[in-house]
């Protein structure tokens, strides 16, 4: 999977496949932001303190992506 950029009330939020086969996902300091991604991500993965990202492993990775695709529709811009 090649890393991807979503737009999410006007924010960037980075995904992008870990060699693991994980997904990372990171997004700037954004707190309405984090309410949304957080309880997609939260129960499929852990957070990654070090970088500020979400770890979403491997067998979650597909049900995350989609729901990130589409709070990126009701959401973007």
């Amino acid at each position: 999977m090649q890393g991807r950029i979503l737009t999410i009330l006007n924010v960037q939020v980075f995904i992008g496949e870990l060699p693991s086969g994980d997904l990372k996902v990171w997004h700037p300091f954004n707190d309405r932001v984090r309410q949304l991604i957080e309880p997609i991500c939260r129960g499929k993965g852990r957070w990654h303190p070090r970088f500020n990202n979400w770890i979403v492993f491997s067998n979650f990775k597909y049900e995350v992506i989609a729901e990130l695709d589409t709070l990126e529709k009701a959401h973007h811009g």
